[in-house]
């Protein structure tokens, strides 16, 4: 399977945003209904590449389905047409920081198909790197000459979550799977902030869904985070066969990542008693989703 990247560049509108983050779950919330993602949203829009890398706008590229969420009752498909070019959607136009945070959650329905890319563009309009969840179940990062790295694997048939930061500031680039660090690298561009987050696959079978993808400023998060944790309690610590959590805030959801970052349960109903009795002892992290934010607890299953 040939790969092979490609530059767009679009021009920026400016918003202001008072909590530092922007944030699209696809959901009737925020505007979105169910059908073709063009023109819903005036950041976000749809592109087919051919293989000379000339793209243009097209409608059915991807759509808003509540076939798969994470987070909601929708998310966002991109369409598989199996014809073997790049095509999907692009977000430009959000407020950008010098320290960013670009976040989604990703269900990947089955290997062997589409290789799924997330691409980011700088101020200058110069490639940055992508993230590329691989047909062959792979994670792998290109840096800005194309080169490609493979960081680890991934489980298709369920939402992974993929965490890309960069600080334009010290040239650094970090990548999380699943709320784990998986690979450092240096940024070598001139560019001071992002420009563009483009999601795309190569046409090679499958569809893909993307979900609560997530836009903020770095700097904020260590602290928001921080404080999340010190308000989120899990009990019984040791748990057993059944475990509860109290935290500020109404309770949205909540997931179980084990020791080595892997998504092990969802709980959509989770201000209530949740079933771990099928767990191995071991050590996990419980996520938990309120209406004021995230947290996370450590938290042992005997």
């Amino acid at each position: 399977m040939k790969k092979f990247l490609f530059p767009l560049f679009v021009s920026a509108i400016i918003f202001s945003n008072a909590k530092a983050q922007t944030t699209f779950s696809f959901e009737t919330s925020e505007g979105f209904t169910v059908g073709d993602v063009l023109g819903q949203n005036a950041y976000i829009d749809t592109f087919v590449a051919d293989l000379n890398g000339v793209s243009t706008s097209q409608s059915g590229t991807a759509e808003v389905s509540t076939e798969q969420f994470s987070d909601g009752n929708n998310s966002v498909k991109i369409i598989d047409y199996s014809d073997n070019v790049f095509s999907g959607f692009y977000i430009s136009g959000i407020p950008f920081y010098s320290n960013t945070s670009v976040s989604y959650d990703i269900f990947v329905p089955a290997l062997g198909g589409s290789d799924n890319f997330m691409d980011l563009y700088d101020n200058n309009g110069d490639y940055v790197g992508s993230v590329d969840f691989t047909y062959e179940g792979n994670v792998d990062f290109y840096d800005s000459t194309g080169n490609a790295t493979t960081l680890t694997g991934y489980t298709a048939t369920q939402w992974n979550h993929l965490e890309f930061q960069i600080d334009f500031s010290t040239s650094t680039i970090k990548v999380l799977l699943n709320n784990v660090n998986i690979g450092t690298f240096s940024y070598t561009g001139t560019g001071t902030e992002l420009s563009e987050i483009d999601f795309d696959i190569d046409n090679f079978g499958t569809d893909v869904y993307f979900d609560h993808i997530v836009v903020k400023d770095a700097t904020l998060a260590t602290d928001e985070v921080s404080a999340g944790k010190n308000s989120l309690k899990v009990f019984p610590n040791p748990m057993v066969d059944f475990v509860k959590v109290n935290t500020d805030g109404k309770v949205q959801s909540a997931q179980l990542f084990d020791a080595s970052g892997k998504l092990v349960k969802t709980f959509r109903n989770a201000s209530e008693a949740m079933n771990v009795a099928d767990l191995k002892k071991g050590l996990y992290i419980m996520k938990v989703k309120t209406d004021k934010g995230t947290s996370s607890a450590k938290v042992i299953k005997k």
